[in-house]
């Protein structure tokens, strides 16, 4: 008789679901790593560069110069703001033939399939002390989501267990958590997170899609192409009352923000005469966050 516990009620149910939407499913033992104090998977990286910004005339010593920004990064708040806007606008460099600056992208916004997905489970990393996540993703070899998984028939855990145990990997791991972007926290649940190492605890949010339960619901965030989109422009880092944070989309501000994207994009081309208004919301639903969200994209 199968045991049921957290991989396979939990952990194995979301990896299929990724699978599903496109995900390559990578065991940690295979991933191209140079070591488990390296987070970033420089093989895989170093192709999506080459590949991705080929038209640039990149090469050898530009890789490395973007890979040392990279790496060279710190793990505090500049860091934080440094990475992110390393992801939505890529690393500058200078091109020495040409004595110019130029922007090495590393992920392609536009061509989904010039990304390369990678899911893998149960990888170790090691830092202050040594950590197995439960799920990871790479975009390009770079770890994008964190997800902790708990048994949902356990009622000593819950998904603010795998929450806190994130939240403790930050500190535990900061090199590995300066890429991270988003957290996960798992059972008959899921609630996703930025992650903000030095803010005790971010809000979390649960992703609602018509029809669906929150585990699949949480699926289709984490579709390839949503996912990509939400680091282009529903992820921010902003400085709130004189303290830095990062904010994040919830389902309804990312479905609004695109409606609204949508039509304005059909009134320029003609193919709609709508020219008034934008939403109907209500009070503290996060109207501001939802026009600069739309703003962006």
């Amino acid at each position: 008789m199968k045991a049921f516990n957290e991989s396979n009620l939990c952990e194995d149910y979301i990896i299929n679901q990724l699978e599903e939407k496109g995900w390559r499913l990578v065991s940690a033992d295979t991933l191209e790593r140079d070591s488990y104090e390296e987070p970033l998977l420089i093989p895989n990286l170093i192709r999506a560069l080459e590949r991705i910004n080929k038209e640039s005339g990149i090469g050898d010593e530009e890789i490395n110069k973007a890979l040392n920004e990279l790496k060279l990064t710190g793990t505090g708040i500049e860091g934080a703001r440094r990475i992110l806007n390393f992801y939505k606008f890529g690393i500058p460099v200078k091109f020495e033939k040409e004595k110019v600056v130029k922007y090495i992208r590393l992920f392609d916004f536009q061509d989904l399939e010039n990304n390369e997905f990678i899911v893998s489970r149960q990888v170790y990393y090691y830092g202050k002390e040594t950590i197995r996540v439960d799920i990871i993703l790479y975009i390009n070899g770079i770890p994008l989501v964190n997800i902790e998984c708990k048994n949902p028939l356990s009622i000593q855990t819950s998904w603010y267990t795998a929450y806190k145990q994130i939240k403790d990997y930050e500190g535990l791991v900061p090199e590995l958590y300066k890429y991270v972007q988003i957290g996960v926290a798992a059972e008959s649940i899921a609630r996703y997170f930025p992650i903000v190492p030095w803010q005790d605890e971010p809000i979390t949010h649960e992703w609602h899609d018509k029809g669906k339960d929150s585990i699949d619901s949480t699926a289709l965030m984490l579709s390839r192409n949503v996912l990509l989109d939400i680091i282009r422009n529903y992820l921010f880092f902003r400085i709130e009352l004189g303290n830095a944070t990062k904010v994040i989309t919830r389902y309804m501000q990312y479905r609004a923000a695109n409606k609204m994207v949508n039509r304005v994009i059909k009134n320029l081309k003609g193919e709609e005469e709508k020219n008034k208004g934008l939403v109907w919301h209500w009070q503290g639903s996060g109207k501001t966050l939802t026009m600069i969200f739309a703003a962006k994209a």
